[in-house]
């Protein structure tokens, strides 16, 4: 049985004549957390929008558990996608924007608040789903879509610089949670960063400098490899 929820063949991408990505690889296993690290420019976004059908594929594969990323309906109907930038509607209530999505799955309003109940109480949104979203502060703007990402029960969840902007109380409640979900609901999750204080030394990753993945494996295994102390010199060894 296949144990990998994304699959990165071979996947070139240019902007005209910019190059964005140059036969980018890399392999998300099921039920894990991984972090695409790399400086703003690398190429991280590219490889976001290409998951996401924001750009078309040029050159090479890219599979979803399975399914091609060109069967769109397939490929992306177990993922959950929490963007850089908001996206919330800001003149709704958090429940609206809630109901709104779910309505979009296909779902009732009484379906979507069951389908993420749980997650609801461990957020600790009980006592804001009124609220209009343009009162709420950016850490609790950024739950709510990260909340919004589960209503459809993804195996794959994609955020791109999901705690830029926040505080670190905010930063670190949100990756706590992020990583709950992969040790308690088997979710497997890409996470996209530069801040090398948002990577545990066992997590799976990909470096990428300039369009290329550099390294890809278990950040310990890395450090080890290039006999360096920490992510941060290993990093600068890798791209500088």
């Amino acid at each position: 049985m296949k144990n990998s929820i994304l699959d990165f063949k071979n996947v070139d991408y240019s902007y005209g004549q910019k190059v964005a990505l140059n036969n980018v690889s890399l392999t998300i296993e099921k039920g894990t957390f991984f972090v695409l690290l790399g400086l703003n420019g690398a190429g991280k976004s590219t490889i976001f929008s290409l998951i996401t059908r924001l750009q078309n594929l040029q050159k090479g594969e890219i599979d979803i558990d399975g399914h091609p990323i060109k069967n769109y309906s397939k490929a992306l109907r177990d993922i959950g996608i929490v963007f850089q930038e908001p996206t919330l509607d800001l003149d709704l209530t958090v429940k609206q924007n809630l109901y709104y999505y779910g309505s979009l799955k296909g779902l009732s309003f009484k379906q979507t608040l069951k389908s993420i109940d749980l997650q609801i109480k461990k957020l600790e949104l009980e006592d804001i789903l009124d609220t209009q979203v343009r009162k709420l502060n950016g850490g609790h703007r950024r739950r709510v879509e990260i909340l919004r990402a589960l209503i459809n029960k993804p195996k794959l969840l994609l955020l791109d610089e999901a705690t830029v902007g926040l505080d670190v109380k905010s930063r670190f409640d949100i990756l706590n949670y992020v990583r709950s979900l992969v040790k308690e609901e088997g979710i497997s999750v890409l996470w996209i960063t530069h801040l090398f204080d948002e990577v545990d030394l066992d997590d799976d990753i990909s470096i990428i400098k300039s369009g290329e993945i550099v390294y890809s494996g278990v950040v310990n295994e890395l450090m080890a490899k290039y006999e360096k102390e920490n992510l941060i010199d290993t990093f600068n060894f890798l791209v500088g």
